[in-house]
């Protein structure tokens, strides 16, 4: 692997501890619940929480504003050098089997030649 695909995986790693930091810190001091997985690939969320923070008079979501807007909008930072990933769901989406075909059921046909469905048709299940 690259230098540049650890330093990217520290990167992401250290932005998760903060998010988690200033999710917990900002849910006790303001009440306020955030969403880390959206904040992690939407830039607009993570700016207006990132701003939130810098202006609470709580020093700590001063220090964690700062560190993280560095970490994402830095001259290095991860919405800077590359397209944030999509949320997990939608790689779930992507790597999940497909769902089977369903299953043929077996048909008759009426006096008039259209096809019925006999499959609950004199049949106990």
């Amino acid at each position: 692997m690259s230098d540049e695909h650890h330093t990217r995986a520290a990167l992401e790693n250290q932005a998760f501890a903060l998010m988690g930091r200033l999710h917990v810190t900002l849910r006790r001091q303001t009440g306020r619940v955030t969403d880390i997985e959206y904040m992690r690939i939407d830039p607009a969320y993570c700016r207006y929480l990132l701003k939130m923070a810098s202006l609470s008079p709580i020093e700590d979501l001063q220090e964690l504003s700062i560190k993280l807007h560095e970490i994402f909008f830095g001259a290095e930072g991860l919405f800077v050098v590359a397209e944030p990933k999509p949320p997990l769901i939608d790689r779930f989406k992507e790597h999940a089997p497909a769902p089977p075909p369903p299953a043929a059921t077996p048909s008759a046909s009426t006096d008039n030649g259209d096809p019925v469905d006999r499959g609950y048709i004199g049949r106990l299940r």
